[in-house]
């Protein structure tokens, strides 16, 4: 599977779950860490994919520091949104983002 493949499975996986939340019982904050949770993903899917279509080793390297940084974001907002990602989801999750940002180096 590419690192591509792997972001979209992971950001699908995220706005599934965010369809089946319940938007309207978050707090002011978790609505905030909520609209960074999707920036972040968009970003990091965007980053992957600059990633796999670098020319150079340089621009790979760039990519690839720009992906870590969004992936490590995106993790951290899962992880403050506990009242939609149990413990179970959250720890897949992050499996996958660690391995994705394994992978990319």
């Amino acid at each position: 599977m590419s690192l591509m493949e792997q972001m979209q499975q992971i950001d699908r996986r995220v706005k599934a779950m965010l369809r089946t939340a319940n938007i309207d019982e978050l707090d002011r904050e978790e609505l905030h860490v909520l609209k960074q949770l999707k920036q972040h993903s968009n970003e990091a899917r965007l980053d992957v994919r600059e990633y796999e279509y670098a020319e150079t080793r340089l621009e790979q390297e760039k990519a690839a520091v720009k992906a870590r940084r969004n992936l490590a974001k995106l993790e951290k907002s899962i992880l403050q949104l506990s009242s939609i990602f149990g413990p179970a989801d959250t720890a897949d999750l992050g499996a996958h983002i660690d391995t994705l940002k394994t992978h990319l180096a």
